[in-house]
């Protein structure tokens, strides 16, 4: 199976995966739509709410605990309707357990953010991992409060070259 198509879910988060495509494009959306300022002679600090500056060190602390599959932080951290998304914290173990398997450690943030949305603050890790640097993963962390109301992953990009595919011997063919 094409590890791009693949899902980064079980089957039963498959609503989870499409709120997560929507998180990631308001997030986006909501920086290209912040108003610009004008050319300042110095560059002044972007002012970042405290609730965003929380979430961004908490995301890290526990996106840090996920990869080294130090689990029963971020689980105890979840409410109980993420819990319930993914089961147990033995199927959550496992799940992590085979995205390490299939594709290694991480290898490059791509890029980290915060954004607000209603009442939750998420976090945002964008990465690229050894045995798969041509995909980049974002995992979201919604925070309300102290609570992680919202976790998941989601494919963001993929850097290959997808018109053209490519031969075993390395040569280029159109593609149909």
């Amino acid at each position: 199976m094409n590890p791009a198509r693949r899902s980064a879910f079980p089957v039963r988060l498959a609503p989870l995966a499409l709120l997560l495509g929507a998180v990631l494009l308001a997030g986006q959306e909501a920086r290209a739509a912040a108003p610009k300022a004008p050319p300042a002679t110095s560059a002044a600090p972007t002012r970042v709410s405290a609730a965003e500056q929380a979430a961004m060190t908490r995301g890290r602390t526990l996106v840090q605990d996920f990869y080294a599959v130090k689990l029963d932080g971020l689980w105890r951290a979840f409410s109980p309707g993420v819990r319930a998304q993914w089961g147990t914290l033995t199927d959550f173990q496992a799940f992590r357990r085979g995205g390490l398997a299939q594709y290694g450690p991480e290898r490059q943030v791509v890029q980290e953010r915060t954004f607000t949305r209603g009442r939750e603050v998420y976090y945002v890790r964008s990465a690229a991992f050894e045995k798969a640097p041509e995909l980049v993963w974002a995992v979201v962390l919604g925070f309300t409060g102290a609570q992680v109301t919202t976790f998941g992953i989601a494919l963001e990009e993929d850097r290959r070259d997808a018109p053209v595919a490519r031969q075993p011997d390395g040569q280029r063919r159109a593609s149909p």
